[in-house]
């Protein structure tokens, strides 16, 4: 098992081990956790080992005995100083520098569990420096000739703003500091480490809040002051420091003052983008950064101490100080050929990530918003694991791969700019590396440092190692029988002789007898397995039992509950029908009584109203018939005067003279008609039927003789009229 070709590797992933923790002097009873990983020996001398082996615990459980090969492997009792010269950081460093020409990017990231020691390695603790410290130290140290400082170059900070593609926003490191720690001549004890404590998690600190105390005491071990690496002497440098982290899949800046939102009390930042620019349409940047410009290392490492302030950290279960979100540390090394017409700036960037460990719910007791933070951590690390599987499958598969690393923003940080360029070299492009761009930049160099507990959790090591390691080989275990122990023993030994048989050695008498302990061990052990077997199977039948009559009382007592409910909807239907049958026959009896009641006072009035036609009839005789039909006569004519005059009013034009006529005749008809006395009415009817006569022939043409007789209906007092209000 050899790991898979440097050409086809995106990552350089080396392995260290964390030492184990200091006597446990609180319970010294305790046994010491077993040890699961096992570093295999080297066949070289002074040569670091490449090869582990992760033998699973003893938990009654089958699994595999696994094997993973690294780049290289560091044993428990590597320093920071061993680890910074043998992961390859100098060259990493070097390429950024661009001794020979263009400068390369470079990436160095760690990977691991909570509380595997991924932060001490990359930034250190109180009295030692980590490995982004020692880099800073020996890039600085390697231009110091050859870097601008940006308060004697006032030029500087406006060639670097109009320079940089990623619309940053650009200032000096005087300025910054000021603005995060006041004064700068301030000075006091070191305030903590580099790992951001637990009591600023989730807060931020806006501008307008006190300013914060400005470290003075840095780490200063290890020693790194006889390294160097190679600048190019006839170059420019400039040094822009910038942070960010990768918090619930979403970017943001680390070094710039967070705002205070409108709906809530808390401050919050603006997410970032990242994508190609129109001044980089070759790789992607993160646009929208605050980039610091640093003359000195003094100045990038307290730029560094400012922004590990605002990154988001709580305590759990698995570590007090738990990162959540994935940490990017940029340095943007900008360079250009030194002459008295300087042009423009160009350069590579080293980033350093701190990646966020994995971990379980239920060991790091996580809840709440800390809980979603777990999950978005451990998403965008499975994705990771499958970009490096991907990886360490492109070196033994003949078939091209898409390496899936754009389902998440941090493998998309990781990898979007670690191919090569299409127009660089378009034989080395391969159509499996979809983001190659346009232009002439060399991909990007990586280095992965996974750290791991040897006595830590089993499963989450396994795990990060898996997806981690360039290779792996997996071995079944298999339990050598006693028989073939025995005989193969026996094989190698002169057991069996040409001459006969030969007493055994003491070698296979006591191999003889140690398996013969092993197979009544293994009988005893198997008898008690049986036996509990047994029992486990007459509780299961008594438990299955018990179950059955429980749910056959249950079901007999929910029959009979059901037809108690039966019986009482029964009940009470029939008695609502009975009320209701009650009240609709009383409702029919009154009103049977109402009705009869009705017609009897009808009949009454009736009978009432005859007798009153009958009193009428004897009281007043009728009159003679001929005098009705007269005045029937003479009233029919004065109908038929009046409507002939109100025609000739409404055809004939208004006059004086006219309207005096019709004044004086109606008013001698009125007086004739008006004739009090009875003896002088028959000749007064006979002379208003003559003139009716005439009038009527000369108006309407039309001849009239003696109008017809009408029989006169007798009027008759209604019998309602007749019965009080109260009895209709």
């Amino acid at each position: 098992m050899e790991p898979s070709s440097q050409k086809s590797q995106l990552f350089q992933v080396y392995l260290r081990l964390r030492p184990p923790p200091a006597g446990n002097t609180l319970y010294p009873t305790l046994n010491p956790p077993e040890r699961f990983l096992t570093v295999e020996e080297t066949q070289r001398e002074n040569e670091l080992p490449t090869h582990i082996t992760l033998n699973p615990p003893n938990d009654n459980r089958r699994r595999a005995v696994e094997k993973f090969a690294f780049t290289k492997v560091f044993e428990e009792d590597a320093s920071q100083l061993d680890l910074f010269e043998g992961t390859g950081v100098l060259p990493l460093v070097e390429g950024v520098l661009g001794a020979h020409g263009d400068g390369r990017d470079g990436l160095l990231a760690t990977l691991g569990v909570t509380g595997s020691g991924k932060t001490h390695t990359i930034l250190g603790s109180r009295n030692q420096r980590g490995l982004t410290q020692l880099a800073l130290d020996i890039l600085f140290r390697s231009i110091s000739t050859n870097i601008l400082d940006p308060t004697t170059h006032h030029s500087l900070h406006a060639t670097v703003a109009a320079s940089d593609p990623s619309e940053a926003q650009v200032m000096s490191a005087t300025m910054f500091l000021e603005t995060m720690y006041g004064d700068p001549t301030q000075s006091r004890a070191s305030s903590r480490a580099p790992t951001p404590m637990v009591g600023e998690s989730y807060s931020y600190t806006p501008s307008a809040t006190p300013l914060r105390k400005k470290p003075s005491v840095l780490p200063q071990f290890p020693d790194i002051s006889n390294m160097r690496v190679e600048a190019d002497e006839g170059a420019e440098y400039a040094i822009l420091i910038s942070m960010y982290e990768v918090y619930n899949d979403r970017i943001f800046d680390l070094l710039t003052p967070a705002l205070p939102g409108k709906s809530t009390k808390d401050s919050r930042r603006r997410a970032l983008l990242f994508k190609p620019t129109e001044s980089s349409p070759d790789r992607k940047v993160v646009a929208g950064l605050r980039k610091i410009i640093c003359g000195t290392v003094k100045e990038a490492l307290m730029v560094l101490d400012a922004g590990l302030n605002e990154r988001r950290v709580a305590g759990t279960g698995s570590n007090s100080v738990s990162s959540r979100s994935h940490g990017f540390f940029c340095v943007e090394v900008k360079k250009r050929r030194r002459s008295r017409m300087p042009g423009k700036w160009g350069g590579s960037t080293l980033t350093i990530v701190d990646l966020a460990g994995s971990e379980r719910a239920r060991d790091a007791r996580t809840q709440g918003q800390t809980l979603q933070e777990a999950g978005k951590i451990n998403e965008s690390l499975m994705y990771l694991g499958q970009c490096l599987q991907m990886q360490s499958d492109l070196g033994s598969s003949t078939k091209p791969n898409l390496v899936p690393f754009r389902q998440c923003k941090l493998t998309e940080l990781l990898f979007s700019n670690s191919f090569p360029s299409s127009s660089n070299n378009p034989s080395a492009t391969p159509l499996h590396y979809p983001n190659s761009h346009q232009g002439n930049r060399n991909p990007q160099k990586a280095i992965m440092i996974v750290t791991a507990d040897p006595l830590g959790d089993f499963n989450a090591t396994s795990q990060i190692l898996r997806y981690s390691a360039l290779a792996r080989e997996i071995t079944v275990p298999r339990i050598p029988s006693v028989t073939s122990t025995i005989l193969a023993s026996s094989v190698g030994s002169n057991y069996f002789s040409p001459r006969g048989r030969l007493s055994p050695t003491d070698t296979e008498r006591e191999t003889m007898e140690i398996a013969a302990l092993e197979i009544a061990r293994m009988s005893e052990e198997i008898d008690g397995l049986r036996a509990e077997l047994l029992v486990e199977q007459d509780r299961r039948f008594q438990v299955e039992a018990h179950l059955e009559s429980m749910q056959a009382s249950l079901e007999d007592r929910l029959m009979d509950m059901e037809a108690e409910v039966r019986e009482e909807c029964f009940q009470e239907m029939e008695s609502n029908l009975e009320k209701q049958m009650r009240h609709w026959k009383a409702t029919w009896a009154a009103e049977n009584d109402r009705n009869d009641e009705h017609l009897d006072k009808k009949l009454e009035i009736m009978s009432r109203a005859t007798d009153l036609e009958d009193e009428d009839k004897e009281n007043f005789p009728s009159a003679p018939m001929h005098q009705v039909v007269e005045l029937e006569s003479e009233n029919q004519k004065l109908k038929r005067e009046v409507e002939i005059l109100r025609r000739e009013l409404q055809g004939r034009s208004p006059s004086k003279q006219r309207s005096g006529v019709l004044r004086e005749q109606r008013s001698g008809i009125l007086r004739e008609i008006g004739a009090p006395s009875l003896g002088s009415l028959g000749r007064d009817m006979e002379r208003m039927r003559v003139s009716g006569e005439s009038v009527n022939s000369v108006g309407t043409n039309n001849s009239s003789t003696t109008p017809s007789v009408k029989k006169v209906r007798k009027l008759t007092t209604r019998k309602w009229d007749l019965g009080d209000e109260d009895m209709l």
